[in-house]
């Protein structure tokens, strides 16, 4: 059978997409992509598989007007493809796969990989067959909802903390502090960062530090400042070993690095992105607390509540432990599954 995954724009939206095809193609099935056209796209997809660009987020276009001319690609291309089911991601650029369902007579599901239900998936969901969500309570606030749990991908496959580190030239014997500010970075996470160098010093850890494109010289200035070993990334392809190499993170709460975090069982001070109106990001963390320490406001408390995380290797346990425990199975497989079961109707 024939997948069509459409829409993107962000780690969030694309990690657990190309997770779900990867387990579909073990199926034996073919996938295909059709992308928002955003820049940071090119590094999920620089391995070849199969995609395209809608050009819904590079048009000179009203956004309204964009995505009609979406949509009107989505459709050519599906003509040719012609999908047993379509995937739509989240975000604006999936609803490019309105039209084609019902063009082409096959069920349209969507993804949510929130706690809270985004707006474009509330938009869509009286033409879904299902929504899948990483979250349970999000599944049943659905239409038709169904939780598959956080999806992993080859390249987030765990190994040994010491062969991660090795391979990221990091010294194997250190604890090490994880800092991720998503695909795109994010500025006040880096910030705190940079106040807890001291911090690592004293305690004898070294820092792995994935800033966004363009944000390494002022994170690197200030490891050489403080002495404080460790590699400032713009991104890290392998995020499997940037997370084995871990023993906590700092990070924000998309819903792509909640699902990871969640499945490397990886305690972590979680930094929401503070301008989404329904706080996605918060709600997210939440839902893995107290395996996770949600930071609503960066002051000297957050930061001694992270600072009592790095020194207590107890506390640490502690939340991995909660991690493991609330943990469903892997969401590839359940998540290619149903997917598999929903197409088969089409046939």
């Amino acid at each position: 059978m024939r997948f069509l995954f459409v829409g993107g724009g962000t780690g969030g939206h694309l990690t657990p997409a190309i997770g779900l095809a990867e387990g579909l193609e073990q199926q034996g099935h073919q996938t295909m992509f059709l992308l928002s056209g955003r820049k940071v796209e090119q590094a999920y997809f620089a391995d070849g598989r199969a995609c395209a660009s809608l050009g819904f987020d590079t048009s000179k276009l009203p956004r309204p007007l964009a995505l009609l001319g979406a949509m009107r690609q989505a459709r050519r291309f599906a003509r040719d493809y012609d999908p047993d089911a379509v995937i739509a991601l989240g975000g604006a650029a999936s609803a490019a796969a309105l039209g084609i369902g019902r063009r082409r007579r096959c069920p349209l599901v969507l993804l949510e990989g929130n706690y809270v239900i985004g707006r474009s998936v509330k938009l869509m969901e009286a033409f879904a067959a299902t929504t899948l969500t990483m979250f349970q309570d999000t599944a049943e606030k659905c239409r038709r909802g169904q939780a598959m749990g956080p999806v992993s991908r080859s390249l987030l496959d765990p190994v040994a903390a010491a062969e991660a580190r090795n391979a990221l030239e990091l010294d194997p014997d250190k604890p090490t502090l994880l800092v991720m500010g998503g695909s795109q970075g994010a500025r006040d996470v880096n910030l705190v960062a940079r106040e807890l160098l001291p911090d690592l010093k004293r305690l004898g850890w070294q820092l792995l530090a994935l800033v966004g494109s363009g944000k390494t010289a002022e994170l690197e200035t200030a490891l050489q400042e403080t002495q404080v070993q460790g590699r400032i990334l713009e991104h890290c392809t392998r995020m499997g070993l940037a997370y084995s190499a871990a023993d906590f993170a700092l990070t924000r709460g998309g819903a792509s690095s909640m699902g990871e975090v969640w499945m490397h069982r990886l305690p972590s001070a979680v930094i929401p992105y503070p301008y989404h109106k329904d706080r996605q990001q918060e709600w997210n963390a939440k839902a893995l607390e107290p395996g996770v320490l949600c930071i609503n406001r960066i002051d000297e408390e957050a930061l001694q509540a992270i600072r009592a995380c790095l020194e207590d290797q107890r506390q640490r346990q502690r939340m991995a432990t909660s991690l493991q425990q609330s943990a469903p199975a892997d969401g590839r497989t359940e998540g290619a599954r149903l997917l598999a079961e929903i197409a088969a109707r089409k046939a």
